[in-house]
């Protein structure tokens, strides 16, 4: 009844426990397998805020259960009527995301390494159905996974029938109690499993495990497409992705969604935000679009760049010195250096030919470039030409002589202040 492959000898596993029938047979079972294998059994259980004493009471159930067992339990206590009022979610989704913060509230503070969920196959068909109901994606369409993408949660009984934990239940004459929500189909999950499930199995009895199989194939294949879809997204940072203009929609939206769950937008995101970013490889340079919990995407280039919106860089206008200087996340480094010790792609410059007057800024209206070797140009159509993005622009530091730009850090030197044979005394222009 357990898929074995999922626990990993010596760590600790919590069960989440309700007290009810399918989460009771998960304890007893692993109870049982932690004589001849090497893992540490708990248990984690919480009150939802939702049933009153009626909860209350599950939980007594629960820790008497656990303390015959002899088996160490972690309790809390939610409010999910208030989280669902306050977030704008359903009570089931608020009541799902409070009990997920409890299982990695559970695990960061040591108490296991992992928490294994009593979901079953019966659980995984009537996540399908609910997900195609809603109108999902591939994704969506393949169901409950064995164990979460960080291994933090696994699900060993989600191959196993309904009726083989009734059948083990019974067998081993085991106590559970029963969530009379379970029973009120307002709820869409109780609805498809006290009314559309049973009126399809009365024609097709076999509809569970021929899902489960539809599952299995599918993530296979939804796997294999993120594989390719992910050779088309770079990181460029925590808080930056960017996917190839150059591929097809499809492998576009899902390396789109790569990026957005990167970023935070776990289930926020919807069809047409998937098309609005379709919509914006057609637009001109520099385009953006509003995405939800403040992220952006912009046009840049050959890419779609999506990232998180950040307040206007301010930097404070420096007297040019040699040192370590910082801007958001980036070092600057100015650090005198031997001639010898040139490399490609590195900025040296003569710092003799740097005026006492010149600064350590961002950029300004109104300032000019001589690239290295070249003529003069605004410095806006210079990084244009280089195709720094729009937003990029104002978070580059410049060594500035009023404005007349000497160093573009990390980006090129200026060729007033290039190394030549008069040169004494090289400094490198090192970014981080």
């Amino acid at each position: 009844m357990l898929d074995l492959s999922l626990f990993k000898p010596n760590t600790t596993v919590a069960v989440a426990i309700s007290g009810g029938k399918d989460s009771v047979c998960l304890l007893h079972l692993l109870s049982a397998l932690s004589r001849s294998f090497p893992i540490t059994v708990k248990a984690i259980n919480i009150d939802h805020g939702i049933r009153g004493e009626n909860s209350e009471n599950d939980s007594l159930f629960v820790k008497s259960l656990c303390n015959s067992l002899s088996i160490p339990l972690y309790f809390e206590k939610v409010d999910s009527p208030l989280y669902s009022k306050n977030n704008g979610v359903s009570l089931e989704e608020a009541a799902r995301i409070l009990r997920y913060k409890c299982f990695y509230k559970a695990i960061g503070s040591g108490f296991c390494d992992h928490i294994a969920t009593a979901h079953h196959s019966s659980d995984n068909a009537e996540t399908i159905l609910f997900n195609l109901f809603r109108g999902c994606s591939v994704k969506g369409a393949t169901g409950i996974k064995k164990i979460s993408p960080d291994g933090k949660i696994i699900r060993p009984m989600l191959q196993t029938s309904k009726k083989q934990i009734d059948d083990y239940i019974k067998a081993n004459s085991l106590n559970y109690v029963t969530d009379e929500t379970n029973f009120d189909d307002s709820f869409s999950r109780n609805f498809i499993r006290l009314d559309v499930s049973p009126l399809i199995k009365s024609r097709f009895p076999e509809f569970e495990s021929s899902i489960s199989r539809f599952s299995e194939i599918l993530t296979a294949e939804d796997n294999f497409l993120d594989s390719l879809a992910s050779k088309y997204l770079t990181k460029k940072s925590d808080d930056e992705y960017s996917v190839s203009k150059k591929i097809d929609d499809v492998l576009f939206s899902r390396a789109c969604v790569m990026a957005l769950k990167a970023l935070g937008i776990k289930k926020d995101y919807e069809k047409q935000h998937i098309d609005r970013l379709i919509a914006l490889k057609a637009e001109r340079n520099g385009a953006k679009i509003d995405l939800p919990l403040s992220v952006k995407a912009a046009c840049d280039y050959e890419e779609i760049t999506l990232y998180k919106k950040k307040e206007k860089v301010i930097f404070p206008a420096t007297k040019f010195n040699l040192g370590e200087f910082y801007i958001e996340k980036n070092k600057i480094t100015f650090a005198k250096v031997p001639t010898a010790s040139f490399g490609d792609g590195d900025l040296y410059f003569d710092i003799d030919k740097i005026p006492s007057s010149a600064v350590i800024r961002t950029r300004k209206e109104g300032d000019s470039f001589i690239k290295f070797g070249g003529k003069r140009k605004k410095l806006k159509d210079y990084l244009i030409d280089k195709k720094i993005p729009s937003r990029k622009r104002d978070e580059l530091l410049v060594v500035a002589d009023g404005s007349e730009i000497l160093l573009i850090c990390g980006i090129e030197i200026s060729d007033l202040i290039k190394v030549d044979k008069t040169t004494l005394n090289v400094v490198k222009c090192i970014t981080e």
